[in-house]
């Protein structure tokens, strides 16, 4: 499996195939993902890789060399009055990115009727 396939399996399993939403939470632009897992299939620079360890939980070695767990071993146990665990974090986090895409979309949307509308005035 190559780094562009396990990208495809990160996105896949931990972010329900969104890869806006992944984009977001690693803290990189859309199109980079686009150009790690579409059809041009380019290869992560070594920031993006960081970001993906960093960011998403990722194991290194899996990530690099596909060996290994996907996810890094879980820390040791914290107790239930400080953060919630790095899953509820990740997933809270996969929504913010969705909610955060949809709502650029609805912008997006607004101003093209925005547009529409002025257009029809000046007829």
């Amino acid at each position: 499996m190559t780094v562009n396939e396990r990208f495809d399996v990160i996105i896949n399993n931990l972010y329900n195939g969104n890869k806006r939403a992944f984009s977001l939470h690693i803290g990189v632009a859309p199109t980079v993902i686009e150009n790690v897992v579409g059809t041009r299939q380019g290869k992560p620079s070594y920031d993006v890789l960081a970001k993906v360890c960093a960011k998403a939980n990722i194991s290194g070695d899996w990530l690099l060399t596909g060996e290994g767990s996907m996810l890094k071993p879980e820390a040791s146990t914290v107790p239930s009055d400080e953060t919630p665990p790095d899953t509820l974090n990740t997933s809270l986090n996969t929504l913010k990115g969705i909610l955060e895409g949809h709502a650029s979309d609805i912008d997006m949307l607004k101003n093209e009727v925005a547009n529409i509308k002025k257009r029809l005035e000046n007829g």
